[in-house]
């Protein structure tokens, strides 16, 4: 098979789409991955070793401003571009996981009649998924109510595809030996880009917490990480507050198995990966994310009894102890979150997408193709 890959913009369209992408090279298929010159995912493929292409797709303003007429005007040119590169691959299906460098790649893709198959991440489509989803030979999503997004449209739920080196860790905290033993492990963690609204009140409640047997692992951030470090210097923290900018892969995989509960964002991938660990948390859902995505997305967590939601308007230090408090202080109350995010958990996700892509092939291609390879 011949595969092309898109979406990015940022991790949370990226990783899932890398992920099947390797999933595919794996098995002897060829993969491409398409995308946009001003997103991340140029490094993190190229990083991966797949070749990559990149369109001057960029994100799609309000229409009658300058920035919108000169996106419109590149998401236009970069859909021409698409078709040639389109022309040049000739792939046999192709993965869209979303984000604008998706758009001129998919729309590319449907204008020369290459099948097609949507991976929505959210509760709250994006605009390329909604858009495009109609003439899609599959829409995948990852929540239970994900299909709520698009009505008339069939979907099927395959879960989100997470980092291999996340589904398969094992072991205990290793980034650390501070951490290494005490009490119960928080994971405060505001995204890839950080959160200076949770790391302002994650410091601040470990301050309050400070006589209390809690570690605490906190993720602030590269561009925050400096200041942070300054003023948990000031505020004289101890050795149970220990502060990264950032974990690579296999430190994540170590501090998702050591947390007993998580402050972070309600991004998908986050909350995937949440699942994966079977970690409670306490959520902050990003305010202004497309469509309120993050709030619909922490609503299925908390209705499945493995969150709370801390509005970032209402979020404040001694709100935020409250919280960490109910579930530190309830281990009957974490077996049961675990138990229910087993549940909404689906292991071979990515799998299941794979699958998805071979029932879109053609049937000419589907017809020579056996074991992952036409």
């Amino acid at each position: 098979m011949r595969l092309i890959v898109t979406g990015g913009g940022t991790g949370g369209h990226i990783y899932p789409a890398l992920e099947v992408a390797r999933a595919a090279r794996d098995r002897g298929d060829e993969v491409k991955y398409f995308g946009s010159f001003r997103g991340q995912e140029s490094r993190i493929a190229e990083r991966e070793g797949f070749t990559f292409t990149a369109f001057p797709s960029e994100p799609l303003f309000r229409p009658a401003s300058m920035r919108g007429i000169r996106a419109m005007v590149n998401l236009m040119r970069a859909t021409g571009m698409a078709a040639r590169a389109l022309d040049d691959a000739r792939p046999d299906v192709l993965l869209s996981t979303g984000g604008y460098s998706s758009a001129p790649v998919t729309a590319a893709a449907r204008r020369r009649g290459i099948p097609y198959v949507i991976h929505e991440q959210n509760m709250v489509p994006g605009r390329t998924n909604r858009i495009l989803a109609k003439k899609a030979r599959a829409v995948a999503v990852v929540f239970r109510g994900g299909g709520q997004g698009f009505p008339g449209i069939a979907t099927e739920r395959t879960g989100m595809p997470i980092r291999r080196e996340l589904r398969t860790a094992q072991g205990s905290l290793g980034i650390g030996a501070e951490l290494a033993n005490g009490g119960p492990l928080v994971l405060v963690m505001g995204g890839s880009q950080g959160s200076q609204a949770i790391n302002e009140v994650a410091l601040a409640a470990a301050v309050r917490m400070a006589r209390v047997p809690i570690r605490w692992l906190h993720l602030a951030g590269i561009s925050h990480y400096e200041a942070m470090m300054d003023t948990a210097r000031r505020m004289g923290l101890g050795p149970d507050y220990v502060l990264r900018a950032y974990l690579e892969a296999d430190e994540m995989a170590s501090a998702l198995f050591a947390a007993e509960i998580a402050v972070c964002r309600s991004g998908a991938g986050t909350l995937a990966e949440l699942a994966a660990f079977r970690r409670p948390s306490v959520l902050v859902p990003y305010p202004h994310a497309f469509g309120d995505h993050q709030r619909a997305n922490a609503r299925e967590f908390v209705e499945i009894g493995a969150a709370e939601v801390l509005e970032q308007s209402d979020l404040d230090a001694t709100r935020l102890e409250a919280r960490l408090r109910l579930w530190v202080d309830d281990r009957e109350r974490q077996v049961a979150a675990a138990r229910a995010l087993a549940e909404w958990d689906i292991p071979d996700a990515t799998e299941r997408l794979l699958a998805l892509l071979d029932r879109a092939l053609p049937a000419a291609r589907a017809t020579n193709h056996s074991g992952g390879r036409a």
